[in-house]
């Protein structure tokens, strides 16, 4: 009964997360919508929760996948606690960090609550698993997480700047009208990007999910029960519609004033990024990328008119996040959850 317990534990606890990373990294998603006024608060609400459902449903496994290959720890009741502890971390982290408006990277919680609740769990690095960095397109474990993580936002920089001067060559002799097409092209750009976060963040909760059925032996293998899915999209349905309204004018304002223009390159070069992220198994940090084509395509074009210092602010929250979470993570596991290890121990005697 113990294991039905921790297992349901562990589901209630990645839906939490799933609606905190809802909230955290959706706010990032709707913020230039809304900041543009391409779209209404509530439409922009509606449109985001309804693609990023459709994204946990039809946004395939690979990212799932990646997730799961960075612990080896045996598909044993143990692992349970684990993974309990690094997702109480995480939403932890996700809750101060909206508390102080700051939109960080809820896959960086997650990625840093696992590893120190694994170490906390084994007491060493064994069953982490570290993988090959040799390739950045073809790397492997955590290799692959950091890879994906870090890169994505200079990607996303590089793909606002470029995005910008692009549009802007291509609008060099329309009038004013123009805005109004490129406010109805932001629906689809906003489509497509909650589309895209919606297939690769899901995915990362529902890679937690599927190592608690193996854990708690409901299931074997890798592969993403349909419910899941669903659960999983509608925690992060309903996160979008608890949309965080300091980081949405925290994204669409206080970086750079997002305009018609901004909002459609901004929404444009970062769904590019995230989409291939979840194409090729990579657990990109959408709101880490949009924050960084929002500075790309301000460079591009006023760098004055970039405010520096809140983007200052943003890249020291994302740098704390994974030994934060990871410290949290290890302190929950030592503090609250060590004897639930016993308690599954006992059961089995």
């Amino acid at each position: 009964m113990s294991i039905l317990v921790l297992t349901i534990l562990v589901f209630f606890l990645s839906l939490i997360f799933t609606y905190t990373n809802g909230f955290q990294d959706g706010s990032s998603v709707a913020a230039a919508a809304i900041a543009s006024r391409a779209l209404s608060r509530l439409q922009t609400i509606i449109l985001v929760a309804i693609c990023e459902f459709l994204g946990a449903l039809f946004g395939g496994s690979a990212v799932s996948h990646t997730i799961q290959s960075i612990t080896n720890w045996p598909h044993v009741p143990s692992l349970l606690p684990v993974l309990a502890s690094g997702l109480f971390a995480a939403i932890l982290w996700n809750y101060i960090t909206k508390i102080c408006r700051f939109p960080s990277s809820s896959t960086h919680a997650l990625v840093g609550g696992i590893l120190g609740a694994v170490f906390a769990g084994s007491g060493g690095l064994q069953h982490i698993v570290w993988g090959d960095p040799d390739h950045v397109l073809h790397s492997t474990g955590i290799w692959k997480v950091v890879f994906s993580l870090f890169l994505s936002p200079l990607i996303g920089f590089l793909a606002g700047y470029v995005v910008l001067y692009i549009t802007i060559f291509c609008l060099l002799r329309a009038s004013t009208r123009a805005n109004k097409t490129l406010k109805h092209l932001q629906v689809l750009t906003t489509a497509v990007l909650a589309f895209a976060h919606g297939a690769n963040d899901t995915q990362k909760a529902m890679g937690i999910l599927v190592l608690t059925l193996n854990a708690g032996g409901f299931m074997t293998g890798d592969e993403i029960p349909l419910w899941v899915r669903i659960l999983t999209g509608t925690a992060m349905a309903v996160g979008v519609a608890s949309l965080a309204p300091g980081i949405v004018k925290r994204v669409g304002l206080g970086i750079y004033r997002l305009r018609p223009l901004h909002g459609f390159v901004t929404e444009f070069a970062s769904a590019g990024v995230v989409l291939v992220g979840s194409i090729t198994g990579g657990p990109v940090s959408a709101s880490q990328v949009i924050a960084s084509a929002v500075m790309g395509l301000g460079t591009a074009q006023r760098r004055k008119g970039v405010h520096w210092l809140v983007a200052r602010d943003m890249l020291i929250a994302w740098f704390l996040t994974i030994p934060c979470s990871a410290l949290l993570a290890c302190v929950l596991h030592i503090a609250i959850f060590h004897w639930l290890n016993r308690l599954i121990a006992n059961s089995g005697n």
